[in-house]
């Protein structure tokens, strides 16, 4: 293996040192909505489980097939250069991007109830209050001062003596 290409594999794997950092301060981010430790424990071995053979074929690929063992000491250097000098300002960042994101996420909420809820409710009951309307005329009126009244088996029975 020539000198270059061992430096293009050393800037490859801090990178991706530096690649893993970020995604698990976003995923660790995004998890903060789950209340229950367990849910985010969980996720993030399912994360791990993930980014160790995604690593793997990653190297494979970049190495003609080689993995040496040195390569997981530069990813940990790469992480720790991500947590040391780049993580306050990306997560700093990162909170900006998801307050902008939520402002984004109320106001197409309220622009949705506004032009498509709303008007489908309106919609709703005023075709149900047509509908109805005919059973409003038809319908019998209920008279108190009726002679007969219904017994316990069903049956009507005169008031009348």
């Amino acid at each position: 293996m020539s000198l270059g290409s061992q430096f293009y594999l050393l800037i490859h794997t801090i990178l991706y040192g530096i690649f893993l950092g970020l995604i698990f301060d976003t995923l660790s981010l995004a998890l903060m909505r789950f209340k229950k430790r367990f849910n985010r424990g969980f996720l993030i071995i399912i994360f791990w489980a993930l980014q160790v053979p995604l690593a793997v074929l990653y190297f494979h690929r970049i190495n003609q097939g080689k993995f040496q063992s040195y390569l997981v000491i530069f990813i940990l250097l790469g992480g720790w250069a991500y947590f040391k000098i780049l993580r306050r300002d990306y997560l700093e960042r990162l909170r900006e991007f998801k307050e902008v994101w939520d402002h984004i996420y109320k106001f197409i909420k309220k622009l949705l109830n506004v032009t498509l809820f709303q008007p489908a409710v309106f919609i709703f009951r005023f075709v149900s209050a047509i509908i109805a309307l005919p059973r409003k005329f038809f319908r019998k009126k209920r008279t108190d001062d009726c002679d007969e009244e219904l017994d316990v088996h069903g049956e009507f029975q005169s008031n009348q003596k």
